[in-house]
């Protein structure tokens, strides 16, 4: 485990630089990565080249023995650049061109910003390739930040174009898979086909699904062509891109794939808590099922909070122990001197605007003093599995139904409910098929029908799995048409139920036709006692071979089957129709989850020796069974 910095050379005067080489060295640092902003200094005109400030920089940096991150600068294309290409920035949905002056204003299909793109990053490639204390590359900075993935402009539209004709091959396919005809919008042409705009009606949700795949595919290409270009003048050395929190607009899986490993900014304070910090932590272990970087972390109050609420003592220590007990191989801090310039002042440091100490420099310091004190520890694989899906997400957000139906926020109170049991869990693509070392997995919202999905479920569950598939899942083909099967389509038999209606559940505070509500509870088939509360989405089930568990208790739902359980072979499959308001509540009473939890989080890890450490962290601001607030405590729990 190791730790660093994001430095930024071109803030500071050269005079500098050597200090803060020895604070970073002071701080216990290995790694500075630089470079993602600074395109204007790197070719300050079109075809002027000038590498010497950061030849200086790295040179410093090194002789204190620092490893240098160097990253492509390509979120911020030069102002020179944009003057000589207007066409770069991109275009909102309501056809506005955005302005320069921030970051990330560029379309990833303009043929201009493609080709200077290629170019710098060529030319960095060529200079910075074989350096020796360069060790690896970051791509890019943050795709899609700022909701900036999508652009409507016409390169967009020229490009979705091609990349509908490789998908469908033809318009009668795509006609039919996206069923034009309602509203009369069957196509003769490619060049017809509209893009997201502002109409007097929605568009058709086919359409506007596949733009999203289309708009996150020309990022993850974007990807691909510098990785292609640094693999062939920077060998040896590792490519990665800094992913960020409770982003959906971009297909991770996919923009993983072709990196040596991902990295992550680990910002809690975009966050809810301890808990969805630790759910973004183990996705972004799950991408790759590897060990991750935190390539910037919250050292601070940040600039871009609402309310920027303030970080007490031992904080930013418990979540960079945190990320290490999630799989974090390395924790960089952003950033290394709070900026006295530009758009993140407000953002803090390591160091504060005049140079001085700031706390976090000290917690990054015994962070990295008791990381070092530990043997080599890593993530134990995990017994429970969630399949995490970017297009059903998409899918849903388009049309929720219910306007507080939120994938990711489904996702969140199943997660929730495992974490607060410290029942370690993992996140699996669709297409997962080595399932063989969980024991559960839990499908929510599967809204868009994989039919190769159902044989290996099947085949798991037949060898003692238990699959748990939630509401909302096999409705609609992977073109977004809804099902003409019954529901859900094509897992009738492994569900051993069919879903006979499906209900929006409004909330209470919606006060209009009072008289037609679902109902707000569920009860277990065989008592009359016990009661659950449910929201949102309601579905009625009609079991075949599957045993009845939960029904409806009032309300125009009541007495209608709400959970079922089947049996296949040596496994389980449960069907949960409904979300209920906890969790955590209900696992319990389904036997999902261990009657008591804590408020420590423990994660247990495993040494090179195969010793496992417990590692307990408390998230609190009072001690708990001997853990001090904001503290962690490791200890070893086996010989074996």
């Amino acid at each position: 485990m190791t730790t660093g910095c994001a430095y930024y050379p071109e803030h500071w005067s050269e005079e500098r630089w050597e200090l803060d080489a020895q604070l970073m060295k002071e701080a216990g640092l290995t790694y500075v990565r630089v470079g993602e902003f600074a395109w204007n200094k790197f070719e300050p005109q079109q075809g002027t080249y000038d590498f010497s400030w950061m030849d200086k920089a790295i040179d410093i940096l090194a002789a204190h023995g620092l490893k240098i991150v160097m990253c492509t600068p390509t979120p911020t294309p030069p102002p020179w650049l944009t003057a000589l290409h207007p066409e770069i920035c991109r275009v909102r949905e309501d056809g506005v061109r955005i302005s320069t002056g921030a970051r990330r204003h560029a379309c990833a299909n303009v043929p201009a910003y493609q080709t200077f793109s290629r170019k710098i990053v060529e030319k960095i490639a060529e200079h910075y390739g074989q350096h020796e204390a360069v060790v690896g590359w970051q791509i890019d900075n943050e795709f899609g930040c700022g909701e900036t993935t999508r652009c409507y402009c016409e390169h967009c539209r020229a490009a979705f174009h091609r990349w509908l004709q490789e998908t469908y091959g033809d318009l009668e396919t795509l006609n039919s898979a996206w069923g034009t005809q309602f509203w009369g919008m069957s196509y003769t042409d490619w060049s017809q086909i509209p893009i997201p705009a502002i109409t007097t009606e929605p568009q058709s949700p086919s359409m506007r699904l596949d733009y999203r795949r289309f708009s996150s595919d020309s990022w993850v290409n974007f990807q691909k062509m510098q990785i292609d270009l640094l693999r062939a003048y920077s060998p040896q050395r590792w490519l990665t891109h800094n992913f960020m929190i409770r982003h959906w607009s971009l297909d991770y899986w996919k923009l993983s794939q072709d990196l040596d490993f991902v990295s992550y900014d680990n910002y809690p304070h975009g966050l809810r808590g301890p808990a969805e910090t630790a759910m973004n932590l183990d996705l972004m272990w799950s991408l790759k099922r590897k060990p991750f970087w935190i390539m910037e972390q919250q050292p601070g109050p940040v600039n871009w909070h609402p309310y920027n609420p303030p970080v007490p003592e031992g904080q930013v220590r418990l979540w960079s122990h945190q990320a290490y007990v999630h799989g974090a191989e390395t924790v960089v801090y952003f950033r290394f001197r709070a900026a006295p310039i530009g758009q993140e002042q407000y953002h803090r440091g390591l160091l504060k605007w005049n140079g001085e100490k700031d706390r976090a420099f000290y917690e990054a310091q015994q962070f990295t003093s008791e990381i070092k004190a530990l043997p080599s520890l890593h993530r134990i694989p995990a017994k429970t599995a969630i399949v995490f899906d970017y297009n059903d997400l998409w899918s849903i957000e388009l049309e929720p139904y219910n306007r507080n139906f939120s994938y990711w926020n489904l996702v969140y109170s199943i997660y929730e409910a495992y974490w607060q049991h410290n029942i370690p869990v993992e996140f699996i693509p669709r297409e997962a098929s080595d399932l063989d070392h969980y024991e559960t997995i839990i499908v929510p919202a599967a809204t868009l029908i994989h039919p190769q999905e159902i044989i290996r479920w099947q085949k798991w569950v037949e060898d003692g799995g238990h699959l748990i598939i939630t509401f909302r899942s096999f409705t609609r083909t992977y073109s977004n048409t809804s099902a003409t099967q019954e529901l859900p389509a094509g897992l009738t038999n492994l569900v051993g139920a069919k879903v006979t209606s499906f209900d929006s559940v409004p909330p209470d505070d919606y006060h209009d036709w009072y008289n037609h509500r679902l109902g707000k509870r569920i009860r277990p088939v065989d008592s009359t006692f016990v009661t659950f509360e449910y929201k949102i989405w309601a579905e009625t089930l009609q079991p075949t071979t599957a045993t009845p568990l939960f029904q409806y208790a009032d309300g125009l739902l009541a007495d209608h089957i709400a959970i079922t359980q089947n049996s296949i072979g040596s496994g389980r499959v449960t069907y949960l129709g409904c979300w209920p308001n906890d969790f955590n509540e209900l696992g319990r009473a389904l036997g999902w989850l261990p009657s008591q939890h804590g408020q420590l989080q423990e994660q247990l890890l495993q040494a090179p020796n195969g010793r496992i450490w417990q590692a307990l962290l408390n998230h609190y601001e009072y001690p708990i069974d001997e853990v001090a607030p904001f503290d962690v405590q490791y200890s070893q729990v086996s010989d074996e």
